[in-house]
C-alpha cells in the first residue's frame, strides 16, 4: 500500500556496531569471524558457505540455548589486522574471502564467503582488511576458453579484450588429455604473452582436473587482449583444454 502521509523512520547514524542473534548452541569469542547461517538467520563462528555478518566485538555464549536466546555486538564497519592467506602486493584492491572464524584468503575456494577487500600488506600472509559485511562484494567475472594443443607447432589462444581496467582472482587450466610437452604462458604481450603466468608445465598437470596457476602479475591495464599461448607437444597433443579467468573490473 502507498503512502498518503508523510512519516517519521528511526535512523542509524553510528554503523560500526549491529546486534545479531546467536545460533543455537554457539560460543562465539571475541574477534571471531562471523557468518549467518543462511538457513536460520542466525551467527555463528563463520562456515564456508555463510553469508559474513561482521567481526564479533565481544565474547557470546550461547551453548546449551536455542538459535536467538543470546545477542551479540558485530563490527559492521572498519579496517582489521588479519590472516590474509596468498596476500602479496598486488593484491591490494582486490577481495578478501573467509572459509572459517580466523582466517582469511585473497583467493575465493569453493564456497567462500566475500569479507571484504585487502587494503595493505602488512607481514606475510598479514593484510588489512576493510570489512563489508552483508554484500555480494565486488561482481565477479569469468571467461573460460577453450585450449588447443598441437604436436605441430605452439598455438595461441584468444582470452578476452579487458573493457576496464582489471585485478585477476585466479586462473585455472585443465586438459582431459594432458600434453606430454609444452608450457602455457598467459598475458598480453602479442608474441610472448607471460605477463600473468609464465612457463607453466602442462605436463604436470592430472587428467581432467582444474589446477589453479601461480600469477606473475593480477593487473590487466583496460582495452589490452589478452592471450593464451600452448607450447608445442612433442608425441602427444592435449585434448579439450580449458582455461577459466576470474577476475574483477577497476573503477
Amino acid at each position: 500500500m502507498a503512502l498518503t502521509a508523510n512519516r517519521e523512520l528511526n535512523r542509524y547514524v553510528d554503523q560500526e556496531l549491529r546486534t545479531f542473534p546467536v545460533a543455537a548452541s554457539q560460543h562465539i569469542y571475541k574477534g571471531a569471524i562471523v557468518g549467518v547461517n543462511r538457513s536460520t538467520g542466525h551467527v555463528r563462528h563463520l562456515v564456508a558457505g555463510d553469508l559474513f555478518a561482521g567481526i564479533a566485538y565481544e565474547e557470546m555464549d550461547n551453548n546449551g540455548g536455542a538459535g536467538g536466546d543470546k545477542m551479540v555486538r558485530l563490527y559492521t564497519q572498519g579496517d582489521f589486522v588479519l590472516t590474509v592467506n596468498n596476500a602479496t602486493q598486488a593484491s591490494v584492491g582486490g577481495s578478501v574471502y573467509a572459509t572459517s572464524d580466523e582466517v582469511t584468503s585473497v583467493v575465493a575456494s569453493q564456497g567462500a564467503s566475500y569479507c571484504g577487500m585487502l587494503m595493505a600488506v602488512v607481514a606475510t600472509n598479514t593484510g588489512i582488511v576493510r570489512i563489508q559485511p552483508l554484500a555480494a562484494g565486488q561482481v565477479e567475472h569469468v571467461v573460460s576458453v577453450r585450449l588447443d594443443s598441437l604436436t605441430s607447432a605452439a598455438t595461441k589462444n584468444a582470452v578476452m579484450i579487458t573493457q576496464r581496467a582489471v585485478k585477476v582472482i585466479s586462473i585455472d587450466v585443465s586438459f582431459l588429455t594432458v600434453p606430454n610437452a609444452g608450457n602455457l604462458d598467459v598475458g598480453t604481450g602479442p608474441t610472448t604473452p607471460n605477463q600473468l603466468v609464465a612457463a607453466f608445465n602442462l605436463a604436470t598437470l592430472t587428467p581432467n582436473t582444474p589446477t589453479s596457476l601461480t600469477l606473475a602479475s593480477r593487473d590487466v591495464a583496460k582495452g589490452l587482449h589478452v592471450w593464451a599461448k600452448v607450447g608445442q607437444a612433442s608425441s602427444t597433443a592435449g585434448e579439450c583444454g580449458m582455461l577459466t579467468v576470474r577476475y574483477v573490473e577497476l573503477p
